[in-house]
């Protein structure tokens, strides 16, 4: 025969039900706070954005990265209002300049994880400047000879 289970200690006694009790949400992979959770996202200006013609290059902004509540649900609504120039200035002044962007890329992340990719160089993550780079540092492969007599 078993022992009886000792009884709760009184701080564990009440007389909530389950679904009253708070809980709080589980961490997400990356050890942040899941239910904050959305999409982090990396917008390529075309051409970069100058803040006056004769600005040094250093001025220059070539990204905007940004943050969504939602990949799915809200990533569209956060992309249209730059679009419609109610996003981020730095997107309503590129678009003012006659300039456009692509999404360059998106991952799951937190205001945490925008904040510390803001901290560090867009350009050195971006696919797309990575394809352009690598497009100019190969030359373009010749083309073979047809032979005279075909």
């Amino acid at each position: 025969m078993t022992a009886p289970a000792p009884p709760a200690p009184p701080w564990l006694v009440t007389d909530l039900r389950p679904d009253e009790i708070h809980r709080e949400p589980e961490p997400g992979p990356c050890g942040c706070d899941a239910s904050r959770q959305g999409a982090v996202y990396t917008l390529h200006f075309d051409p970069p954005y100058k803040p006056a013609p004769d600005a040094p290059k250093y001025k220059w902004a070539g990204h905007y990265t940004g943050w969504a509540k939602d990949k799915d649900a809200y990533l569209e609504a956060r992309l249209g209002k730059h679009e419609a120039g109610q996003g981020a200035r730095l997107t309503q002044v590129q678009r003012e300049a006659g300039g456009t962007w692509r999404l360059a890329s998106v991952e799951p992340g937190d205001r945490d994880r925008e904040r510390q990719l803001k901290k560090h160089s867009a350009a050195r993550r971006c696919p797309i400047c990575k394809d352009e780079a690598q497009a100019q540092a190969s030359p373009p492969e010749p083309e073979p000879e047809l032979e005279a007599g075909l």
